[in-house]
């Protein structure tokens, strides 16, 4: 139940984020808005201390996707993990 209820909030948030910022807004915008030192951080550190090559195949299209999506994956694997404990989840 418990599981469940957290997956709602997540799937609620992304209702919420979508509405509130635009269905297409990415979610690498909101980042940046809210802190650009951090992401500009995260991506000098990829690049210098694990591979150019993974910043631009697993964190661009990461940061490119819309910003409601992120939330909506929390949601489903929530929603998987409650529905792998019957009767407790």
């Amino acid at each position: 139940m418990i599981l469940r209820t957290i997956a709602l909030l997540f799937f609620g948030l992304a209702v919420a984020l979508g509405f509130a910022l635009g269905w297409g807004y990415e979610l690498g915008t909101a980042m940046y808005k809210v802190n650009p030192a951090a992401l500009n951080s995260l991506q000098v550190g990829v690049q210098r201390y694990l591979a150019p090559v993974i910043w631009d195949g697993l964190f661009v299209p990461f940061l490119t996707m819309p910003v409601w999506l992120l939330p909506t994956l929390f949601g489903l694997g929530f929603m998987i993990a409650s529905s792998m404990r019957p009767g407790r989840g």
